[in-house]
């Protein structure tokens, strides 16, 4: 349960930092993906066509793990099980440019995804038994976007040029050590408790609610958000236009998540969901019709600041309706699964001469998890829970 005893003030922050730390390593990938792989596919090491599905088949592997491994890290042992955790995504990620394209790349990635998976599953254990969930999910999102948008940085620019093919799963490797001492800063030893999943029966239907709309915003997010690039070239918009909507909306999402972190939390979950996930909604669908740049730009830095301050504040919703928030450590492969169902749901949609159907699917889909949030946050439940 969430509602462990706290440790004392020092060591909660000690157990913060080390948790964002550890964590890090675990969602890393999430961004590095094209940097890490395009590489071995210019160099003739790993072919196009299976280069998605090698990336898919790690980020199946890391949601997946996300949801199963709360149980079995908690309790006894957390030092130790964290540790293999991180030392399993080190070797994986080391070993990655030198098994070359078979069998063994395959392997080593989904064992990597489903240790990342577990590296995640172990940071929200942390913190989620040091703090309120939804201000250290929102602190997590903020500062681990910031590490890894300087990361994205420094690949292509120094990294690649340097070190070549094997440099970018060296600097994974290099947040996997990082996590690996982590470990031993944290001293708070969150109280056992069952996988997840297994209780899923005793959660209010208002939960999934909660859990769908998770899945329908992020996969409406990111079913528009991959078609970046074609909507930019489609409006003659040039490259520094979209070098810059790129990095402010990263900016924006940090933002938006360290408002959140702030001052955002004490926000009530169930409005803030419904009117910040309407103009989310409409962010995505403007961001699909640009007439300049200001206007291709702008709703990229509204739909990122959105973005990463709703999910804490769904987070908040899910502990508002369900009692032991088992449910929590769920939210994570909600996230993923929407990820990666958007740009398979828009794909079915655009077409060479178009992609503004894919910001219709995105808009959509948004919308259906606003009514998602809606009835969770009016459902009896969480009333009866809140009153």
């Amino acid at each position: 349960m969430v509602n462990a005893p706290a440790p004392d003030t020092a060591q909660r922050r000690i157990d913060i930092a080390a948790a964002i730390g550890y964590g890090i390593c675990g969602v890393a990938i999430l961004s590095l993906q094209p940097l890490a792989f395009g590489p071995l596919v210019e160099a003739g090491r790993l072919s196009e066509s299976n280069l998605g599905a090698i990336a898919g088949l790690e980020t199946a592997g890391l949601a997946l793990s996300s949801a199963v491994l709360p149980g079995w890290i908690s309790g006894k042992n957390i030092r130790p099980k964290l540790a293999l955790l991180a030392v399993v995504v080190l070797v994986c990620n080391l070993l990655t440019p030198h098994v070359g394209y078979s069998t063994g790349l395959w392997l080593t990635r989904l064992l990597c995804g489903l240790a990342e998976g577990g590296v995640l599953a172990g940071a929200f254990v942390v913190l989620f038994h040091s703090g309120k969930p939804d201000r250290m999910n929102a602190l997590f999102l903020a500062v681990s976007n910031i590490v890894i948008a300087l990361i994205s940085y420094l690949v292509p620019t120094v990294i690649l040029p340097q070190f070549g093919t094997s440099g970018p799963f060296s600097v994974l490797a290099g947040l996997a050590l990082a996590a690996l001492i982590a470990v031993f800063a944290i001293g708070h030893k969150p109280e056992p408790m069952p996988a997840p999943v297994s209780t899923w029966r005793s959660w209010p239907f208002a939960t999934w609610l909660v859990l769908v709309g998770i899945v329908l915003q992020n996969a409406g997010v990111v079913s528009g958000w991959v078609f970046l690039e074609s909507t930019a070239r489609a409006a003659d918009l040039g490259a520094q236009p979209l070098a810059l909507s790129a990095s402010l909306g990263l900016l924006a999402q940090v933002a938006g998540a360290s408002t959140v972190a702030l001052i955002g939390y004490r926000l009530p979950a169930g409005k803030a969901l419904v009117i910040g996930g309407t103009a989310l909604a409409g962010a995505i669908l403007w961001l699909g019709h640009p007439s300049s740049a200001l206007t291709f730009i702008l709703p990229n830095v509204v739909m990122g600041a959105f973005w990463l301050a709703l999910l804490p504040l769904s987070i908040k919703l899910v502990c508002e309706i369900e009692r032991n928030h088992h449910a929590l450590y769920l939210t994570a492969a909600a996230q993923l699964l929407g990820m990666s169902l958007g740009p398979l749901i828009s794909s079915l949609f655009v077409s060479s001469e178009t992609v503004k159907p894919a910001y219709w699917v995105g808009f959509t889909l948004a919308m259906l998890a606003v009514g998602a949030f809606a009835l969770a946050a009016n459902s009896a439940d969480r009333i009866r829970r809140t009153a």
